[in-house]
């Protein structure tokens, strides 16, 4: 199983959130940066295991976004894909 940690406190703007993810889960390069495109690359991810640490501090700084993009982790883990997501507020 793959394994992936995020840090919620590299989660400052959209935009760094979705660089961040792009660059931490390997999206390819035509990553489009928003919750749909984040949708679609975590449904073709498979046997994997997503760890999100510190979560209020990227809610803090997304507020409803930060909201939302949660929202899109959660869905593609009821989803079936063999994909696991967590948060964890502290290392």
């Amino acid at each position: 199983m793959r394994e992936y940690l995020l840090d919620g406190r590299k989660m400052d703007s959209r935009q760094e959130s979705h660089q961040y993810l792009q660059k931490t889960l390997g999206f390819p390069d035509h990553y489009g940066g928003n919750l749909d495109a984040l949708m679609d690359c975590l449904r073709e991810m498979r046997d994997t295991k997503i760890t999100l640490r510190y979560s209020r501090a990227m809610l803090n700084s997304l507020g409803a976004y930060g909201r939302a993009m949660l929202q899109v982790f959660q869905d593609a883990q009821i989803e079936g894909n063999q994909f696991i997501f967590i948060t964890k507020e502290q290392g």
